[in-house]
């Protein structure tokens, strides 16, 4: 008799122990909590030729953005080729995904993950997976109907379903659905309060509808349920950004230095926001010190790493705000040079003029900047990120367009900008 997952879903393993240590990695990666990599490591004690925990510590290496992560990713999916070959289909796909998104298929990846949810919409790992690759790639589509398209096969009595649920909140929100996101978002966490992926969908909501006051209010309020989730810096920034609109510039430097970089993680995720969130007060005249530097020391040693052009964008933030403007032509030569798979096609539509953008306008050649990020302003999507996150794209053009005396260009982008964001005239001023 075959084995079946926690959801229903048949797994190749004879081990009711590696069953259950997967369950737990893959509720914890969900739900950005806890151990996912320590628990799938204790399923692979278990079983160590199960292809789906293979293929799910192949996903986790990559997620480092990290070379050494995916190579690790690679050599592992090498090595058990021939089983893999010969597994379950469901667990072919998914070595085939990891396979894909390890080489810079992103796109093919995609694809792979949806065969597998249409071969089982209860697959809870293809559906997280694809939601992820879909927002690596800008796809807000995807990031939506990935989860829509398996809705159907869950009930609120299944104990994934807010989960979903959470997901799907997301995805509605960056389809600007905000009514139907927020209802989703809600729903998750009136199933589990301590559900960040839902948290941070009904933030986004807040802000893209300019709630600034109701959004510091819900994140100083639910802190404590996500404070200790490996995704709270990220929450910690879109506080900032709440700051940031009510004009406590200081409160905002204050969760820099405190919550956002006062572990100094060199995670990715960590550091996208750091450089970010920096940049952004930069752009309003704060002074931000020497804290780019810490940043630059670490960003430094992956200029060689051709993994995600939208980390690149916000190392590119980091080594110009600490005036180490070498570092940054050095990785956008290495860029043109060596990228390949999806990163290229981001690069080649958007993502080398939002790199040439923020360096000349670090230098001050604010007409030059300004070139590069009205050609990329288009495209930004494909390089990956959320509306919230590609709007400093926007900032910065407006700042550039100023700062370079372009005077009809600036009014224009200034009335945008107040007919789209219209609770936000007081940092417009400020921009402009």
């Amino acid at each position: 008799m075959s084995r079946v997952d926690s959801w229903g879903v048949p797994v190749a393993t004879a081990s009711a122990t590696a069953e259950q240590h997967l369950a737990t990695a893959l509720r914890d990666f969900i739900r950005l909590t806890n151990d996912p990599v320590g628990s799938i490591e204790a399923a692979l004690r278990a079983d160590p030729d199960w292809g789906l925990a293979l293929a799910f510590r192949s996903y986790l290496d990559i997620f480092s953005q990290r070379a050494h992560g995916v190579r690790a990713a690679v050599d592992r999916l090498s090595a058990h080729a021939e089983s893999l070959a010969h597994a379950p289909e469901r667990e072919r796909l998914h070595a085939q995904a990891a396979w894909r998104w390890a080489h810079n298929d992103l796109e093919g990846a995609l694809r792979t993950l949806g065969a597998a949810i249409v071969l089982n919409p209860r697959d809870l790992l293809a559906i997280r997976i694809a939601h992820d690759l879909s927002f690596f790639l800008g796809d807000g589509k995807s990031l939506r109907d990935v989860v829509a398209r398996a809705l159907f096969a869950w009930t609120p009595e299944d104990d994934a379903y807010g989960l979903l649920q959470g997901m799907y909140a997301f995805g509605l929100e960056e389809n600007g659905e905000y009514a139907r996101a927020e209802r989703s978002a809600r729903l998750a966490l009136e199933l589990d309060q301590g559900d960040v992926w839902a948290t941070h969908a009904l933030t986004h909501v807040l802000e893209m509808q300019g709630r600034v006051r109701e959004g510091e209010a819900f994140l100083e309020e639910s802190g404590p349920y996500w404070r200790d989730s490996f995704f709270a810096v990220h929450n910690w920034w879109h506080l900032s950004l709440f700051y940031i609109e009510s004009n406590k510039l200081d409160g905002a430097l204050a969760l820099y230095d405190g919550p956002i970089r006062q572990r100094r993680s060199e995670e990715w995720l960590d550091l996208v926001d750091a450089c970010a969130l920096l940049w952004r007060l930069s752009l309003l005249g704060i002074n931000i010190g020497n804290r780019a530097q810490e940043l630059a020391v670490i960003l430094e040693q992956r200029i060689t790493e051709a993994i995600y052009p939208f980390n690149d964008m916000h190392a590119v933030m980091a080594f110009s705000l600490s005036g180490r403007h070498s570092l940054a032509d050095t990785l956008i030569t290495h860029r043109s040079q060596s990228t390949s798979g999806s990163a290229q096609f981001a690069l080649e539509r958007a993502g080398l003029d939002l790199l040439r953008g923020f360096s000349s306008f670090a230098r001050g050649n604010y007409d030059q900047a300004s070139m590069h990020l009205w050609r990329a302003r288009p495209n930004t999507s494909v390089i990956g990120g959320s509306h919230a996150q590609r709007d400093v794209v926007d900032q910065t053009l407006l700042v550039s367009c100023a700062r370079g005396a372009d005077a009809n260009a600036t009014a224009l982008l200034s009335s945008e900008r107040r007919e789209r964001k219209h609770w936000s005239d007081a940092s417009i001023t400020r921009l402009a």
